[in-house]
């Protein structure tokens, strides 16, 4: 199982983990609480197992509170400067940070590029994709299809990305810029 797979079985342990503490009870006093076996609970709480929906709202019960509070997102989900993935295509020195993925189908990206450079070029999106860039520093010209838009420090621009698309740094100083995806239907 990939992490982001076990991302919310983790995040229902530690609620379960977290409730039970605050209740003052043990594995045991859950399990006769729930009907769950105090294994089946103990890896539920290391994320190490996914729970049926009739188990959950079993374990809710046994914990004394709605489903809700133990599959809730958490208010903030926070990226530390550092833990960015960080992609740099050695030919061209242009550097990307995957900065955020709130849903599914939204993604938060910063480029780097260096004079001169031209990013990957892009196969179509799914139909309806929409590209939001906004230049930081730096000159850049956006490409979807044929067509070309040219943006400067402080633009920002919306466009349509179901065709091949790429963007080059048309300046004589290093460009920067934050681009948000987003794709229908995640």
């Amino acid at each position: 199982m990939n992490t982001a797979e076990s991302e919310p079985d983790v995040q229902f342990g530690l609620a379960v983990r977290a409730r039970r503490a605050q209740l003052g009870i043990t594995l045991d006093q859950l399990a006769t609480a729930s009907g769950v076996s105090p294994g089946a609970l103990s890896r539920v709480e290391r994320g190490l197992l996914s729970v049926s929906l009739r188990n959950a709202m079993a374990i809710a019960r046994g914990l004394d509170c709605e489903l809700s509070e133990l599959v809730q997102q958490p208010v903030a989900q926070v990226t530390r400067a550092g833990d960015y993935l960080r992609f740099v295509d050695d030919n061209t020195g242009v550097e990307r940070l995957a900065l955020a993925q709130p849903t599914p189908g939204i993604r938060l990206l910063q480029y780097s590029l260096p004079p001169g450079a031209t990013s990957s070029h892009f196969a179509a999106h799914r139909t309806g994709t929409r590209e939001v860039f906004h230049i930081l520093a730096g000159q850049v010209r956006v490409w979807s299809g044929t067509e070309s838009t040219l943006l400067q420090a402080g633009d920002t621009a919306t466009l349509v990305m179901d065709t091949e698309h790429h963007f080059r740094n048309e300046g004589e100083i290093a460009a920067s810029l934050m681009l948000l995806v987003i794709s229908p239907g995640g």
